[in-house]
């Protein structure tokens, strides 16, 4: 009788147990996990690796291997992020692969976050949280010293994007061409007039001119493209500011137009034709003057960065080209002198009078030095000109401060191939 109890209690014991058994194996079933396998680029590089990618391209798709049959109608849940913000995206998928497809190239230097979360495949199936960040190729908003005093930034990756700003494309007339890290369509180009009024340019509305500020931008150009001299860029022409480089490459003029401070002669504004040349004479007005060659400096058929940076609180105009000084001028070291000039700004009043100067046009040019809509100096008409630039121009930034001469000799270190 005893042994008879003990069978049935065993017997019981061992059902139990493949009950229990059962049940969590069916638990499973109805709760599978879509799992993410691999997540790379168009070109094949990994991104779900060990360690974070890095100088990734920036016209790159990104696909998304699952181990099962997508559900188109979940991947609301797949996302492109650059810090809080999603990136505008075609998100498709294809079977068990999911691409993200960015609507404009992605910016330089900057880093981008891979999100998944919630999304199902055709069997019921749901993928956990899944985060992958990588880094693109290039130069980024963080590279530049004082980086949050910047207001304008282009980055010309095969776009007209002000990244920083609020500055916005007014026409263009360009192509594009491979930046200095060979990243394709990653740098503006202009390719100068066949005939007046016809040559290259890019139009931008913004504010781009503040009483101390920097401006810094990398360029190339061909000596054999040169006639006499060629326009790269400017704001107003002399009302404004605009860089003119010379016909052999021996002088680079950037032109920054200034208040008056003091006005003993109702002069309300004056031009600084800044003129480096390599002829290295030095005064008090011009503290330093680099006496090499220009053209050596720039480096001709390379890739070079120019930069101006003016201080308003000591009238100290800084020009570097490749990080190196080129020329500097203290614009009131003479304090008798009438022409004391003081802030960066657009010289919008008549001498004399204080009427204001119709005509004046405030946009960016890039390929010339001013806007064709702009008629207050009489020489600098597009509409005849021919001396257009001819080159690539990439990286350009604007700061409303002035940067120190160690803070530009580190950008040139950070920016430079």
């Amino acid at each position: 009788m005893n042994m008879n109890v003990l069978k049935l209690k065993s017997l019981i014991w061992l059902m139990a147990g493949v009950l229990v058994f059962s049940a969590c194996k069916d638990d499973d079933t109805e709760d599978p996990t879509l799992a993410v396998s691999s997540i790379t680029t168009t070109d094949g590089t990994d991104l779900y690796g060990a360690t974070s990618a890095t100088t990734v391209g920036t016209d790159q798709n990104i696909l998304i291997g699952f181990s099962g049959t997508i559900n188109g109608s979940t991947l609301g849940n797949v996302k492109l992020k650059n810090g809080d913000n999603t990136v505008a995206s075609s998100v498709t998928a294809s079977g068990s692969t999911v691409t993200i497809d960015p609507t404009e190239p992605l910016f330089g230097g900057t880093v981008y976050t891979v999100q998944i979360n919630g999304v199902q495949s055709t069997d019921g199936a749901t993928s956990g949280n899944v985060s992958t960040s990588f880094t693109t190729a290039g130069i980024g908003l963080g590279t530049a010293p004082q980086a949050n005093a910047q207001t304008t930034y282009f980055q010309f990756n095969g776009n007209y994007v002000d990244v920083v700003g609020t500055a916005s494309k007014v026409m263009s007339q360009n192509t594009w061409v491979e930046d200095r890290f060979g990243e394709a369509n990653g740098a503006l180009m202009l390719n100068g007039s066949t005939a007046p009024g016809n040559g290259d340019i890019v139009e931008f509305s913004g504010d781009f001119v503040h009483e101390s500020m920097t401006l810094s931008t990398w360029f190339k150009v061909d000596a054999a493209d040169f006639v006499n001299s060629i326009l790269m860029f400017g704001v107003a022409v002399e009302r404004g500011y605009f860089l003119e480089v010379g016909g052999d490459l021996a002088w680079l003029k950037f032109a920054t137009s200034h208040s008056v401070s003091p006005d003993p002669a109702n002069h309300y504004f004056g031009t600084a034709w800044t003129d480096p040349n390599g002829d290295g004479q030095m005064s008090d007005a011009v503290p330093f003057d680099y006496l090499g060659s220009i053209a050596e400096l720039v480096g001709v058929p390379e890739w070079a960065q120019i930069v101006m940076s003016y201080d308003a609180a000591t009238s100290i105009k800084s020009i570097y080209i490749n990080g190196v000084l080129a020329m500097q001028v203290d614009l009131d070291v003479d304090p008798t002198s009438e022409f004391q000039l003081g802030s960066l700004a657009i010289a919008d009043k008549a001498d004399g009078t204080g009427d204001a100067i119709p005509g004046i046009n405030d946009n960016l040019a890039l390929g010339y030095f001013c806007s064709p809509n702009n008629t207050a100096t009489g020489w600098a008409d597009y509409t005849t000109a021919e001396n257009t630039f001819i080159g690539a121009i990439d990286d350009f930034r604007i700061w409303n401060v002035a940067l120190t001469q160690e803070q530009i000799t580190a950008l040139y270190g950070a920016e430079k191939p």
